[in-house]
């Protein structure tokens, strides 16, 4: 029996809608090159995170994990400063977006952003059947002062933003926050990369603020897939009834906690990043390049018109970097901190390349 003709008969009764999505496409995923695309950290988690791997017994694996994640939640309010009651873990921040999404957006609400950013805000919104707005960054990456007058009920910024890897001052964020009449979501995926540029500690002063954080980025855990969402309590406390009953595994939740609970470690990935990102803007100001100052674990670098052709080109030597085939930065190429020894393998295929 052929099959096709019957699976066309069944999308009819799937929305129009999403079957005429595009739909987020993560960054590459090819084996035996090296990453510098999807903007991981280059060295490994906490040793703790291994030793809860080996330690995690068959009965924790049978048994359902803990739906609320209480251990993770606390660990996660004392390591920065607010309640368990403000925490909800999710599978990876795009979770906690999710939730964010179903539980505030109707059917034609209005949701914002400054563009270019994350491009999964989009799909969630078209997921929800919400309208979302673009708005072009002011000059050097600022913040469009027209964001709050725009009638959005919720408005997302990331904050260091992605591909630009650019910070907006935490003064200005709370300035918007307060003249916002909706949901402020400050998404610090790459926060950690920049000291002193969180919004987080003044949570408390600004009720329709919600901030997001990652196990992906500074703690190594990409894979793990795991994400903390910190708002109000009362938000919060629907938010749980918006989640998936089980959405943290019992891995996850034991080796997140592991992973917070080993401060020296974490602080020793982000040093070494920030080392390194010194180093690879320096060796790329020598190629005469240029890009906006980041706060993140990666560039987006200026490379001219032939960018594609350089992303090929790497990729056909084993060396993925990000690259957009679209105006405003189809002459830019995302490039994400590695080791030291990646930097200098990058370094030589572009020399060659160029």
């Amino acid at each position: 029996m052929n099959e096709a003709p019957l699976s066309a008969a069944a999308l009819r009764h799937l929305r129009p809608d999403i079957r005429a999505m595009h739909g987020y496409t993560p960054g590459e995923q090819v084996g035996d090159c090296i990453k510098l695309n999807t903007n991981e950290c280059a060295w490994p988690p906490s040793p703790r995170v291994h030793e809860v791997l080996r330690a995690l017994g068959d009965d924790r694996l049978r048994k359902y994990p803990d739906p609320r994640a209480r251990r993770l939640r606390e660990v996660a309010a004392a390591t920065y400063g607010v309640t368990p009651a403000q925490v909800l873990a999710g599978n990876g921040s795009d979770d906690c977006l999710t939730i964010i999404y179903r539980s505030i957006l109707a059917p034609g609400d209005r949701v914002a952003c400054p563009w270019p950013t994350y491009g999964l805000y989009d799909d969630l919104s078209a997921i929800q059947g919400a309208c979302i707005e673009h708005v072009d960054w002011a000059r050097d990456w600022a913040l469009p002062a027209v964001l709050p007058r725009l009638g959005a009920k919720l408005l997302l910024l990331a904050n260091p933003n992605n591909p630009s890897g650019t910070v907006v001052p935490v003064e200005q964020l709370r300035r918007l926050a307060d003249a916002l009449d909706g949901i402020l979501v400050v998404d610090e995926a790459y926060v950690d990369f920049c000291p002193g540029g969180s919004i987080l500690p003044h949570l408390d002063q600004h009720p329709n603020l919600i901030v997001l954080r990652t196990f992906s980025k500074s703690y190594s855990l990409a894979g793990a897939r795991l994400g903390l969402m910190f708002a109000a309590a009362p938000l919060i406390d629907v938010f749980m009834k918006v989640k998936d009953s089980y959405n943290i595994s019992a891995l996850d939740q034991a080796v997140g906690t592991a992973a917070l609970e080993d401060a020296d470690h974490h602080r020793e990935l982000v040093r070494r990043t920030l080392q390194e990102r010194a180093r690879l803007e320096s060796l790329l100001a020598s190629l005469g390049w240029t890009w906006p100052p980041s706060g993140a674990n990666f560039l987006l670098c200026e490379a001219g018109p032939k960018a594609g052709d350089l992303y090929r080109g790497l990729k056909d030597r084993g060396l993925l970097v990000r690259w957009w085939d679209r105006p405003g930065l189809n002459t830019k190429l995302r490039i994400t901190v590695g080791t030291p020894e990646q930097t200098d393998l990058l370094m030589q295929h572009l020399r060659e390349l160029l």
